[in-house]
């Protein structure tokens, strides 16, 4: 006969463990053992096993529910059911009650540890007595593999999944666990996890007992910036999909980090990364339908109310409250033109996340290298105070994007206050106008690290938003400008920054010398040259105003052809 449930407590690990009903069966003899964290775990069970519960696995189930897995344990003969009791799982009194009861009328002796106690560490003497080392691996491999396959049967499509899977890992391991985005930002944890991450200098990859399937980072942290103790951290990477990267974050802040806890998080990712991927894959139909819908409503695709009432129900927002539509974009002006489009596509789903996070109750989509957002606004909002708070949450944007990439700049247009949901198409082209004429307003070089453009700031320009094409907004352009733009190609675009500068300057040459960073006599030669080829009088304000609005003209122009 193998190791009996008596000889199994003359083991040290269980000095302080308590035999509280199911005596008779002392001598049952153990074939196995393994850890019930998910209430299906009873179908992957063989019999003869020491089952190790803390009740996690029972914390919210019914009497029945709870009588009928039991009922399964008793036709598998379970050896023997080792407990701890914590305080998050309800009518946990009653609940021993009835294991206690179990154990009298099949035999099962029940035995209760100290909560502290890990079960990892129950487990590891059981199976060194049964097993030798390879064999005992893989029935600790078998056992977190069963726990993650019997959440997965028993979860169903809640929300809380991604949760359950980390707090399920973190009773395996005992130690907090986390989630983060390819942007390492937060997603989820368990209590006493750390909520920021950085991949540090030091980082080494670690290399797991066994072939591993995921990319594993090993380092040291300190839990605050006050604490002096240094703890290990483990750090696991891999792709949900081909643009999504996952970090599972491990703080071995409480336990020492051993070769089971290996394992145990070789299933948790594997359960996790199944889980985010079937939730991505329902994400990505549902986000493909409401953008489908929005991109209907704002290119003013759809006519009858009763299709837009329809419509509508499916993003979930009232028919006829007041939106507005403003539309942002990343942009890296020390970057190749090249390089723009790079990364205006690499780091879009960054600026999704921020935008989402420093947003409430809008409905974001993403349009190429844009993110749309449809906000509902407050009538009672004054529009004083409605830009005030627009202009702070895009500030707290761009420190986002700056912890990411400190050369990018976010720009945001503002459409217009529409009644109705029918009207969005009106507020939507104003915003693109106003991204649009950023370029074209902000100076080179800008200080601020971001800009926004109310399209009802735009003045005169708005009138020139309705031009089509290139030769309708060139006849904006005055008489005498334009010879300064048939003027020869190698000196044309040197004089067009001069004058651009000079009129900036209010037609300082000492000013315009200093920006450009030529000499005041070279900046007063280049005037003489602009003022001959053109015949632009410099003193003449309506004709210098023509000038300037001439040149923003001409750089829309330039703007519609790229």
């Amino acid at each position: 006969m193998g190791l009996s449930v008596e000889e199994m407590l003359n083991i040290d690990i269980f000095s302080g463990a308590k035999l509280l009903g199911g005596a008779a069966g002392l001598s049952n003899e153990i074939k196995g053992a393994t850890i019930i964290e998910a209430p299906d775990i009873v179908k992957f069970i063989s019999g003869g096993e020491v089952l190790l519960t803390r009740f996690y696995a029972f914390q919210f189930c019914t009497a029945e529910e709870f009588d009928s897995y039991f009922q399964e344990l008793a036709q598998k003969k379970v050896s023997a059911i080792v407990i701890k009791r914590g305080n998050d799982v309800e009518h946990i009194e009653e609940k021993v009650k009835y294991i206690l009861d179990f154990a009298e009328k099949y035999a099962v002796p029940v035995l209760e540890v100290a909560f502290e106690l890990s079960f990892r560490e129950i487990l590891r003497p059981i199976l060194e007595r049964l097993f030798n080392e390879e064999v005992r691996r893989l029935k600790y491999f078998k056992t977190t593999h069963d726990n993650f396959t019997a959440l997965a049967f028993s979860r169903g499509s809640g929300e809380d999944s991604i949760q359950k899977i980390l707090d399920v890992l973190e009773k395996l391991i005992d130690n907090p666990v986390a989630l983060f985005n390819q942007n390492m930002d937060y997603l989820a944890g368990t209590e006493g996890c750390k909520t920021e991450m950085a991949i540090s200098d030091g980082a080494k990859e670690y290399q797991p007992k066994f072939y591993s399937n995921y990319t594993y980072l090993k380092q040291k942290v300190t839990l605050t910036k006050e604490a002096c103790d240094e703890y290990e951290q483990f750090i696991v990477k891999w792709r949900v999909m081909y643009n999504r990267r996952v970090y599972l974050v491990i703080t071995a802040s409480v336990s020492p980090f051993g070769d089971m806890d290996d394992i145990a998080i070789e299933n948790g990712v594997t359960a996790l990364k199944q889980e985010m991927f079937r939730q991505h894959s329902v994400e990505e139909l549902e986000e493909k339908f409401q953008n489908d819908i929005i991109t209907q409503i704002l290119n003013g695709n759809i006519h009858t109310r009763k299709e837009l009432e329809r419509e509508v129900k499916q993003l979930g927002i009232p028919l006829d409250a007041n939106y507005r539509v403003l539309l942002f974009k990343l942009w890296n002006e020390g970057a190749g033109t090249f390089e723009k489009l790079n990364e205006q596509f690499k780091f879009d789903s960054i600026l999704r996340d921020a935008v989402v996070n420093e947003f409430e109750d809008v409905r974001v989509r993403n349009d190429v290298d844009q993110v749309i957002v449809i906000q509902q606004i407050t009538q009672e909002q004054k529009q004083e105070d409605y830009r005030k708070e627009l202009k702070n949450t895009v500030e707290k944007i761009q420190k986002r994007i700056c912890q990411k990439n400190k050369n990018l700049k976010v720009r945001a247009g503002v459409g217009k206050e529409v009644e109705g949901v029918l009207k969005l198409s009106d507020s939507f082209k104003e915003a693109r106008d106003s991204l649009e004429f950023i370029n074209i307003f902000e100076k080179p070089n800008a200080e601020q690290s971001h800009h926004i453009v109310f399209f009802s700031d735009m003045g005169i320009f708005k009138l020139l938003c309705k031009a089509d094409n290139p030769e309708e907004l060139y006849e904006y352009i005055p008489e005498s400008l334009q010879k300064l733009l048939h003027y020869k190609k190698q000196q044309r675009q040197e004089l067009l920054l001069t004058l651009n500068t000079y009129l900036d300057r209010n037609q300082n040459l000492t000013k315009t010398a200093q920006e450009l960073f030529i000499h005041y006599k070279t900046a007063a030669y280049r005037i003489d040259r602009i003022v001959k080829i053109t015949g632009i009088d410099m003193n003449n304000a309506s004709e210098v105003l023509a000038v300037r609005i001439g040149l923003i003209v001409y750089r829309m122009i330039e703007n519609m052809k790229k």
